[in-house]
């Protein structure tokens, strides 16, 4: 049994771990929102097919299973329409884990980034014994996902050098982090 629950509560919408079932409406909502994720995504270089992802669905529920890491669609119930993706994931530091997210374009600005990595910021602390600092990174330029940690109480902790994997990156970054309490 994974450390996670395999679906945690999000204001009004579920984060479901990845599955393959979730394959054609995580097509959709890549496909709607590919301008944006080919910005700042390393794998929204070029457009997956729906078999695809398909397959980044089933490999990531091996992941979220054997604690690897934990990926989850957030999936409107009453649609299940994915509305986006947010994940924890591990570090090269086994006290320290990050935390990322997107959001489906008709469905930005309307919280649900922040929600879900509030949800998933206590899940970690909650389930992973080992987690001492939540961390959330992203490109200098994003600004719609550097809003969101400071929401939350994180810190900005600096920023880094990045490689430019995706259209939109600088090649700078911001890191913003949140200790246990």
């Amino acid at each position: 049994m994974a450390l996670l629950p395999d679906v945690l509560g999000c204001n009004g919408v579920e984060l479901q771990c990845w599955r393959p079932m979730l394959a054609h409406s995580m097509f959709l909502a890549v496909r709607e929102s590919y301008p944006e994720l080919q910005q700042w995504m390393p794998w929204a270089q070029t457009l997956p097919t729906e078999d695809e992802l398909a397959a980044v669905l089933s490999q990531g529920d091996v992941d979220f299973q054997q604690d690897r890491g934990w990926d989850y669609a957030l999936v409107e119930p009453r649609t299940a329409a994915v509305l986006g993706c947010a994940g924890v994931h591990r570090t090269d530091r086994d006290e320290r884990f990050a935390i990322g997210y997107w959001v489906r374009t008709s469905r930005t600005g309307r919280g649900l980034a922040t929600a879900a990595a509030r949800v998933l910021t206590k899940a970690a602390f909650e389930f992973l014994e080992s987690a001492q600092l939540i961390v959330i990174s992203m490109d200098q330029d994003n600004a719609a996902s550097a809003a969101i940690p400071p929401k939350l109480g994180f810190s900005l902790m600096g920023s880094e050098d990045r490689e430019i994997r995706a259209r939109g990156h600088t090649g700078h970054g911001l890191v913003w982090g949140l200790g246990r309490t």
